[in-house]
């Protein structure tokens, strides 16, 4: 019994020492990496990703020797994952059960990896070794952002919106590493140049697209065409009137939103310019480059500012009444809810709402094309409608689901004209479609007019009922089915009877 207890001593001791641990050298890690299960690329992987949580959970002191065993991990565990994330994204129609525990295994990886490196990061700063582990700080810093974005990019992949959490972390990281000027000191990862400003802006502009809903497929390949994109727009500290068009603030647990005019200089505002970007993206889906219109959707949702998602999305399932188009959509909002005229409408199933739009299930494939225009009413006998506008669709399980974006939840159809003063531009009336918004929501209230009614700066006449206003005309917001939604000043009101 004694040499028992002192065997267990023994055992406890190296323990405490560090001794037993396969990851105190880079030559103990390398021997480790050897044994590991080789009967299939999922075994091995698994055997990885335990290894991880014991490197991790370990919460030893950092040293040169502990990162470069992490070093040896990743080298390793790199080409690994890659077999791992192709053997996922083949198994999307099939072995469903499969794929969910390739996806499993996926994001703790990254997950595990983010930890990792964040934690080496910390000890980089404020721990006892930190003199002999700061000129390393950039590779440190570089690794735990592109782990970081990957666990939250796979988030996506389970239609899960990233956690808040997940913002802080690459928002702490990137202001301290800025702070100390490493953000752009060139860091070679997986055989690739890069840096900590444009892992960042990967992960910020992943973000704006807010890819939920997507196939596993086209995540990836959105994540591709961004990473494949130069010169990548990276975040500066000083706005620029009409260069700059989207910023982030460091302090918040949130992604980039569009500025919407905002230009104040903060210590934790950041800006980036992604006009060229966005026009990338157009030239690609114009070259018939992307059949898909994937990139047309990317462009879309960035220029856009990203789909705010800060309320929850709802399950709500009912059949709705649906106009497509925008002449079906005019007739419906010219005509009384008890109208027997009443156009031809579409009975689609709701799936889902939210305060930004709506998520619909059909039965069969529809030509929905993005941006279409789809007017929306539970009862057409009540005539309230609500107007929006397709972001994307997707076929899954037999069904076609489509995403709309709500433009405006009381659109009212109105004649427009100018008047005399401008005999250049017509002067016969024709319909037109306004789309107020409450006061409580953010942006401003447009107008869905054809383009022959349209001129930057003009000012237009606008009738609804008895009341005459006076409009000028603003930027386009986005065409839609060959009519355009401009954004709009009222200059001025009076009643009809008195304008005449």
């Amino acid at each position: 019994m004694t040499d028992l207890f002192e065997m267990l001593s023994t055992i406890t001791l190296r323990r405490k020492q560090g001794v037993e641990s396969p990851f105190a050298t880079p030559r103990s890690t390398e021997k480790w990496l050897r044994n590991l299960p080789g009967d299939s690329d999922y075994d091995t992987h698994h055997a990885l990703v335990e290894g991880l949580e014991r490197y991790n959970a370990e919460n030893a002191t950092a040293t040169p020797a502990r990162m470069n065993a992490l070093l040896k991990i990743e080298e390793a565990g790199l080409p690994l994952q890659g077999r791992i994330v192709e053997q996922y994204l083949r198994n999307q129609l099939a072995f469903r059960l499969a794929r969910q525990a390739l996806w499993r295994e996926s994001w703790i990886f990254w997950s595990l990896m983010a930890e990792a490196w964040l934690t080496l990061l910390k000890q980089a700063y404020r721990g006892p070794n930190s003199e002999e582990l700061k000129p390393q700080v950039a590779e440190i810093a570089v690794r735990a952002l592109r782990y970081a974005g990957l666990t939250m990019r796979w988030d996506f992949h389970q239609a899960r919106t990233p956690a808040e959490s997940g913002w802080r972390r690459v928002h702490k990281i990137y202001r301290l590493i800025e702070r100390d000027g490493f953000a752009i000191r060139p860091v070679t990862l997986n055989a690739r140049p890069t840096h900590c400003a444009r892992e960042y802006t990967l992960i910020v502009l992943m973000g704006l697209v807010h890819p939920l809903g997507y196939r596993a497929q086209e995540i990836e390949s959105i994540a591709q065409i961004l990473d494949g994109y130069e010169p990548l727009p990276l975040p500066e500290k000083l706005p620029r009137k009409g260069e700059h068009t989207h910023g982030v603030d460091l302090s918040l647990a949130e992604g980039a939103n569009v500025l919407d005019g905002e230009w104040v200089q903060g210590r934790r505002l950041r800006y980036f310019a992604l006009r060229p970007l966005i026009d990338y993206l157009k030239s690609l889906d114009q070259t018939d480059r992307d059949e898909s219109g994937l990139t047309r959707q990317m462009a879309s949702l960035i220029e856009r500012g990203g789909v705010r998602r800060a309320r929850q999305r709802t399950h709500r399932f009912g059949r709705v009444w649906v106009a497509a188009g925008i002449e079906p959509i005019l007739t419906a909002l010219a005509l009384p809810g008890n109208s027997a005229a009443r156009p031809a409408l579409e009975s689609w199933m709701l799936r889902d709402e939210s305060t930004e739009g709506m998520g619909f299930a059909l039965s069969e494939a529809h030509a929905v094309p993005h941006g279409r225009l789809l007017a929306v009413s539970w009862d057409p006998a009540e005539s309230v409608w609500q107007l929006l506008a397709t972001r994307w669709t997707r076929e899954e399980g037999g069904q076609w689901l489509v995403g709309t974006q709500r433009l405006s939840r009381h659109p009212k159809r109105v004649e427009v004209y100018y008047d005399a003063e401008t005999p250049e531009l017509p002067q016969e009336k024709t319909g037109a479609v306004f789309l107020p918004l409450p006061s409580a929501e953010e942006g401003l209230s447009n107008l869905l007019l054809p383009p022959s009614h349209y001129r930057l700066g003009a000012r237009l006449l606008l009738r609804d009922g008895d009341a005459l206003y006076r409009l000028r005309l603003g930027e386009v917001q986005e065409s839609h089915e060959g009519w355009l939604r401009v954004a709009m000043d009222v200059v001025g009101r009076e009643q009809f009877a008195a304008a005449a």
